[in-house]
């Protein structure tokens, strides 16, 4: 074993399942974690011991490895996340444990459904946008298309009958040599008057296509936010987003399901270092109904700087700083950047947050904040849960 652990060719969680048949790969990964350190086979022996003889005082554990929920009789090293060893039984551990998996579950099937239909929209509009961007570049061209006009009308006595191209000296570039294409079904004049035509059509189309960009623009930025939501939501989080794509047009409602009175669920509520609640919206729903109704004017307002993410109320007028920047650690984590380091986190209080008339949900405008930068920290987010 010592050699195979040592041959860079093997993955010592495989060396360890063939030594120990029958041994799960989290158990595998584990036993690799606490022996990597091992100098020599005497200290790998001792290690391997300790492991095994520490299953004989149980507490029992429920944690994720490699991105998947496990539980084992031990609080494993490899378990990362919200690790739960609070368990006097094995089977309240296995009890908690499916039903964590079930809701999970839950999850995955009601979000992947919603992904691929989101995903879908997307893709259409950022092909639209291409094509607005590509037809905002040609009527960009529109001064030149009028210049090749006016050059046309003013020299039409030098320009030859049937061809497809004539060059012509540019008044608007100290008379430089400029080719002008040509269509030989049409006459001189009517050559210019296209030019003309095509000037006209490319102006209007600038207004057009600059408006249109703006709003494609707008949607993806709310359908990546609401992409965002999806994916870090819960269950009923994600039952949330699905009405508000319905309400917005997004989606298709399910025709087989009766339409019910929309009751959108509360804010997720945590609890600072200092007992302070603090208030998260899941959703955009979610987010308007904390931030424009349920929020006091002298609550502190939180958001991720030019990121989709949730809305984050500190209920009290004159929070601490390390109030403050836990709630903006939530602001963080409940974000699209959640893996990510230094987070840029906006606050203000809530009397400075404005909704633009037809906005879209969770779409506010604010002035007075400032701005500090966090990592987010899941365990700190679990403790501050867990406070409830």
């Amino acid at each position: 074993v010592w050699l195979q652990l040592h041959d860079l060719k093997n993955k010592p969680a495989r060396v360890w399942q063939t030594f120990f048949q029958g041994l799960g790969t989290d158990t595998a990964l584990e036993l690799a974690e606490r022996t990597k350190a091992a100098r020599s086979v005497e200290e790998l022996t001792t290690m391997v011991t300790d492991f095994w003889q520490s299953f004989a005082q149980a507490q029992p554990t429920i944690g994720e490895q490699n991105q998947k929920l496990q539980f084992a009789a031990i609080p494993y090293q490899t378990f990362t996340g919200n690790v739960n060893h609070n368990f006097t039984t094995l089977s309240g551990m296995l009890d908690r444990f499916f039903g964590q998996k079930a809701e999970l579950d839950r999850k995955h099937q009601l979000a992947s459904n919603l992904l691929q239909r989101l995903n879908t929209v997307i893709k259409r509009n950022q092909k639209k946008l291409k094509k607005l961007q590509q037809t905002l570049k040609s009527a960009q061209n529109a001064d030149e298309v009028r210049i090749k006009g006016e050059i046309l009308m003013t020299y039409l006595r030098e320009v030859p009958e049937h061809t497809t191209k004539v060059t012509l000296p540019n008044f608007y570039d100290d008379n430089q040599p400029l080719t002008i294409a040509l269509s030989p079904a049409l006459t001189p004049a009517k050559n210019a008057q296209k030019y003309f035509t095509r000037y006209q059509k490319d102006k209007n189309a600038l207004i057009y296509v600059k408006t249109q960009i703006e709003e494609t623009q707008a949607e993806l930025d709310y359908l990546t936010g609401v992409l965002a939501q999806v994916e870090v939501g819960e269950p009923k989080d994600i039952e949330d987003i699905r009405v508000e794509l319905e309400q917005q047009g997004v989606i298709r409602a399910d025709k087989k399901k009766k339409k019910q009175r929309v009751k959108i669920n509360p804010a997720e509520q945590f609890y600072a270092s200092d007992g302070t609640s603090i208030l998260v919206g899941k959703n955009n729903l979610q987010n308007d109904q904390l931030t424009l109704k349920k929020a006091r004017k002298t609550d502190l307002w939180l958001h991720t700087k030019n990121i989709p993410g949730s809305h984050v109320i500190i209920q009290a007028a004159e929070p601490s700083d390390e109030t403050i920047l836990e709630a903006a650690k939530l602001a963080a984590y409940f974000s699209k950047a959640r893996e990510s380091s230094q987070v840029p986190v906006d606050y203000v209080k809530v009397k400075q947050i404005h909704k633009p008339n037809g906005a879209k949900p969770g779409f506010v405008i604010f002035t007075g904040q400032k701005t500090l930068y966090v990592t987010p920290e899941r365990e700190l987010v679990e403790q501050m849960r867990q406070k409830k």
